[in-house]
């Protein structure tokens, strides 16, 4: 079960919150920080919620919700401005500056605690806490209040900007309406997305949602497909086209016939693979948590030799020392890069669906910065995968009409594109029954009708058969034997998607080799490929001369991205350095051995993937460069007593504000 863990914002927290689960409780128990979301066995959420509060008191534990807005009207912020009054205050009456300091730092004064009580306090809040307390001992009240509400300031920024990013994108569960029109019989019944049954009719009236993906069966009208695919303008759709999930109907009604359940249709696909990502940390994440278990330790040791070693050298009092020590405290909180860093993959992950792109993981986007090659598969995925026959050419006795009558008897048991265009241009002729039939994958299909043998399948096979056939076809060509006679060929035409031309001269302008492989004839490979600027074609493959060529570039240390849709691409997509699956037209096998899906088949999505990495990869560098840069250069000044409390706490506040607002900026742009 999922849940929403709500007032949790620091990573460092989530993780002793997830560690203690996993130890005492469910060893599956997970935190997404980004998400605010706790995935748990159901039976064990009353202890773990005693589990949690023991540590964090303030975080509450409700079920998985669509997004909510942020309320400001809350304990926290009331006590937040109930300090600054007090810190006001305290210029005229002094101990108004205490009641400031508690009424800002109380929770973190408790969470401090209650680590120390723990023997587990070597985190942000105990720094926090122990060089406020500190400055309050020697006298320091209007420093140490101000720092703290300084401090609480940033939190509440903080978890305003978390907040909008993780807003961004679990808004992905908005898009599926809490009510369907299902018609029964000519009268229309309310029902939960969920209990549509696969066949059921939906009516969707203009200005609403389409709940479930399906096939249009009356009715022509525009549709929204933005908020799934970052496509601004509205698309026509009309009788017999397919419908996704999330999309708007803009201008008429339209009744749909309902071909993917709930919990298999575009958008709950697309939320799950989003969740999973999230949870995936690319290798800078498991950095920076790693350097920030150790960090901590460090940097209170590195503040109790400043404050000992430099008086017993004699170059100062311990009162003095003692003070740029607090300084060092503050200034060195890991807050900015344990929040920014993580935060710049999630904004990158969130982004990337907004344009109709599931990445599974923030590693992908370090991959895809290190790729010198991107490798195609052409039908389905660089063409619209829709043939039509163009020619028949019968070879023997056999008329026209009956050659395509015996091919579509058995292609009709196919998916294959090639098999559903012959099988549609056979449509007005009734179909023989077949029997043992057979499947020889990149190949064709073989079996009997009244007792004699029938064999379709590739130019190829045939020939492997022991027939002639010396013609050389432009097109894409199939034939067919019956009772050991070669009947004759059956040519169809693929035509490339829109996009395809000028994704493919993107890539190669990024400095990337470009290579299709395909099933295909070589003529028909190089007709159908002939506008594309490519560096190599490879034709007439099987599944596993493709997974070969694959494997052979990667001994050779090349990074390949391979683009695919089908079933037989998903041993590929699962070796390639980097797989993009097609995910309108692709197999679910693709789709689940794949890194990345693309949910419209959109083949300039993929540089457009490539350009959005290289602007998460810089977010991160940033964020990595500016928090330190500036701790540093603090670090030094407070050592050199030249930096007060009150710079340093601005400093990190600042600087970890600049950071998140830096990595929440790939929403609005990336270039």
């Amino acid at each position: 079960m999922k849940y929403d863990i709500n007032g949790l914002n620091c990573p460092a927290c989530a993780a002793k919150i997830e560690n203690k689960l996993k130890l005492e409780l469910d060893p599956k128990a997970v935190i997404d920080i980004n998400t605010k979301t706790l995935t748990l066995s159901e039976d064990t959420l009353p202890s773990a919620t005693k589990i949690i509060q023991s540590i964090e008191p303030t975080v509450t534990i409700t079920p998985k919700t669509k997004a909510k807005k942020y309320h400001y009207l809350n304990a926290s912020n009331y006590s937040l401005v109930a300090a600054v009054i007090s810190f006001g205050l305290g210029f005229l009456v002094r101990p108004f500056f205490l009641f400031g300091f508690i009424l800002a730092g109380y929770q973190v004064l408790f969470s401090a605690l209650r680590g120390l009580i723990r023997h587990d306090f070597l985190d942000e809040k105990f720094l926090m806490s122990l060089a406020t307390i500190a400055a309050i001992a020697v006298g320091e009240w209007a420093e140490a209040a101000a720092v703290m509400i300084l401090y609480s300031i940033g939190e509440l920024f903080e978890e305003l900007a978390s907040n909008k990013t993780k807003k961004s994108v679990t808004s992905l569960m908005e898009l599926t309406p809490e009510k369907v029109r299902v018609i029964n019989a000519n009268t229309e019944v309310i029902k939960s997305p969920g209990e549509v049954l696969l066949g059921d009719l939906i009516l969707v009236k203009p200005g609403e949602r389409i709940p479930l993906d399906g096939v249009i069966l009356e009715g022509t009208s525009l549709i929204d497909t933005s908020a799934l695919t970052g496509e601004s303008l509205p698309k026509a759709i009309q009788k017999g086209e397919t419908v996704m999930s999330g999309t708007i109907n803009q201008t008429s009604p339209l009744i749909i016939q309902v071909t993917t359940l709930e919990r298999d249709s575009t958008v709950t696909r697309m939320l799950k693979l989003l969740e999973e990502a999230s949870l995936k940390k690319a290798p800078a994440e498991r950095f920076i948590t790693r350097f920030a278990r150790y960090y901590t330790p460090i940097v209170v040791a590195g503040a109790l030799v400043v404050f000992l070693l430099f008086p017993l050298l004699g170059f100062g009092s311990f009162s003095a020392w003692g003070y740029r020590a607090l300084v060092l405290l503050i200034v060195s909180c890991p807050c900015a890069l344990v929040i920014s860093v993580p935060l710049a993959y999630f904004s990158g992950l969130g982004r990337a669906s907004q344009l109709g792109i599931l990445v599974k993981g923030g590693e992908v986007f370090d991959n895809l910065n290190q790729l010198d090659t991107a490798i195609w598969d052409k039908t389905g995925t660089l063409t619209s995968g829709e043939f039509v026959v163009v020619n028949v050419k019968p070879m023997a006795s056999q008329p026209r009409d009956e050659l395509l009558r015996l091919a579509a008897s058995l292609e009709l048991y196919s998916n294959h594109p090639l098999a559903q265009a012959v099988v549609k241009e056979a449509q007005n002729s009734p179909l023989y029954p077949v029997t043992n039939l057979t499947e020889l994958p990149g190949f064709g299909l073989e079996g009997f009708i009244e007792d004699q043998k029938i064999s379709v399948g590739s130019l190829k096979y045939i020939r492997s058969l022991g027939y002639e056939l010396n013609e050389d076809f432009s097109n894409t060509a199939i034939a067919v034997v019956f009772d050991n006679k070669l009947l004759g060929v059956i040519e169809l035409a693929d035509k490339l998607k829109p996009t395809s031309k000028q994704a493919l001269l993107d890539l190669k302008s990024m400095g990337l080799k470009t290579i299709v492989l395909t099933g295909d004839q070589k003529q028909s490979a190089l007709d159908t490929l002939k506008e594309i600027d490519l560096d190599d074609i490879k034709a007439e493959l099987l599944p596993e001369d493709k997974l070969n060529y694959v494997n052979e570039l990667s001994k050779k240390g090349e990074r390949a991205v391979f683009v695919g849709d089908g079933i037989n691409d998903a041993p590929v997509l699962a070796s390639s350095y980097v797989g993009i699956a097609m995910g309108g037209m692709g197999s679910d096998a693709a789709i689940n051995a794949s890194d990345v899906v693309l949910i419209t088949d959109d083949p300039s999505k993929v540089p457009l993937l490539l350009q959005l990495s290289k602007a998460v990869r810089k977010k991160v560098v940033s964020n990595i460069a500016l928090t330190l840069s500036v701790k540093f250069v603090v670090i030094i000044l407070s050592l050199l007593g030249y930096a007060s409390m009150w710079q340093a706490v601005i400093a990190d506040v600042g600087i970890t504000i600049i950071a998140i607002l830096n990595a929440a900026s790939l929403f609005k742009k990336f270039n």
